[in-house]
């Protein structure tokens, strides 16, 4: 496996965890909001900063994961693609 192809593998991990990363904030997270509390305490301008706080953060996490998710498939791909070529060319140096 050469170096590029653990490098796409690595970018793709990292890529996955950090859009994965559930770092809880007083209105949410990255997958559930909670701006009652908000509402309660400091009106409706700070409620809507708020809710485009968690826009703009859904607006990196989704695309990040979906990205790492899809290195992480071409990594596994390549990888078991390689072994199997391995596989076979093994076997015909057997057979030969």
């Amino acid at each position: 496996m050469s170096n590029r192809q653990m490098y796409i593998g690595i970018a793709g991990l990292l890529l996955a965890v950090i859009g994965l990363a559930d770092i809880k904030v007083t209105c949410g997270n990255g997958f559930s909001s909670n701006l009652s509390q908000a509402a309660q305490t400091d009106g409706h301008d700070v409620v809507a900063q708020r809710g485009t706080a968690l826009l703009v953060r859904r607006a990196w996490t989704i695309p990040a994961v979906a990205i790492g998710w899809l290195l992480v498939t071409a990594f596994l791909a390549i990888w078991v693609h390689q072994d199997q070529s391995r596989d076979e060319s093994k076997e015909e140096a057997v057979s030969a």
